[in-house]
């Protein structure tokens, strides 16, 4: 059977102390570390296969590492095929940062003590508040407004989508087309920002008749529509992933607590 080694072997062969090799390992940008002292400690990580404990990582740190995502139950396909999307996307983010995604089923809202926060993503107020009033972790709105300014809410920029399309189509001159939202508030705000607005209907098929409707100058930013927006919708460059940053960056706020932060972010 083999050895299993621990971080003191790490730092007795690499010649630092156990706190060093913490540092490397967690990533902690805040100690100040050289970078062949770095490369050292990895190559004797990568040497003796160290795998680090992830229940002791969680215990020595508070943390569990994992974030909760609430997702609807949806009957359209094209609001799953979304989800699916944003799903694939976060979790790719979150693992970069070094944590995991776990998926929520809307039915249980109760409190949630194996995750550091929780995401809700297109989700109606009501439903968020509930999760709220339920959890004392960070809780992130993702695609939803709610009126509680001290949750972060991270939204499409539909002042930016307007700008770029009316400098493509000229203003006032084509359609935005977007999968009906959840959200109230986010409804009314897309249909203050945009001239004309086709809400994809909850069954819509895809049919002809309907493919037929959204003929014409289209703008949407939805990947899962692109098929309904024909050959020549508009779709600006894609920034979920940039989005799904920007939702990290707003957990690492809240769970520091940093104060005095802008809570309602578009991208």
């Amino acid at each position: 059977m083999s050895k299993k080694y621990t971080i003191r072997d790490i730092a007795r062969q690499a010649g630092v102390s156990v706190a060093t090799v913490s540092y490397v390992i967690n990533h902690r940008d805040d100690q100040r570390i050289s970078d062949e002292t770095k490369k050292k400690v990895w190559q004797i990580v990568n040497l003796l296969d160290y795998r680090p404990n992830a229940s002791a990582k969680s215990l020595a740190t508070s943390k569990t590492y994992n974030i909760a995502l609430f997702l609807r139950r949806e009957e359209s396909l094209y609001k799953r095929s979304e989800q699916l999307a944003v799903a694939d996307v976060l979790a790719s983010v979150l693992q970069s940062h070094g944590y995991h995604l776990l998926l929520q089923s809307e039915e249980n809202i109760a409190r949630i003590d194996y995750a550091d926060a929780i995401l809700c993503y297109d989700t109606d107020t009501d439903f968020f508040n509930d999760v709220g009033d339920n959890n004392l972790i960070p809780l992130i709105a993702i695609d939803s407004l709610t009126p509680l300014q001290i949750f972060f809410q991270v939204c499409t920029d539909y002042a930016g989508l307007k700008a770029k399309a009316d400098e493509r189509f000229g203003s006032e001159n084509y359609r935005y087309l977007c999968l009906t939202p959840n959200n109230t508030d986010l409804r009314r705000l897309i249909q203050s920002t945009f001239s004309s607005v086709i809400f994809v209907p909850e069954n819509g098929s895809g049919s002809a008749a309907q493919a037929a409707a959204f003929s014409g100058n289209i703008l949407y930013n939805q990947q899962s529509l692109a098929s309904l927006a024909g050959p020549d919708g508009f779709c600006p460059a894609h920034r979920l992933r940039e989005k799904m940053e920007q939702v990290f960056a707003c957990f690492e706020l809240a769970a520091n607590r940093v104060p005095d932060c802008e809570h309602n972010l578009f991208v």
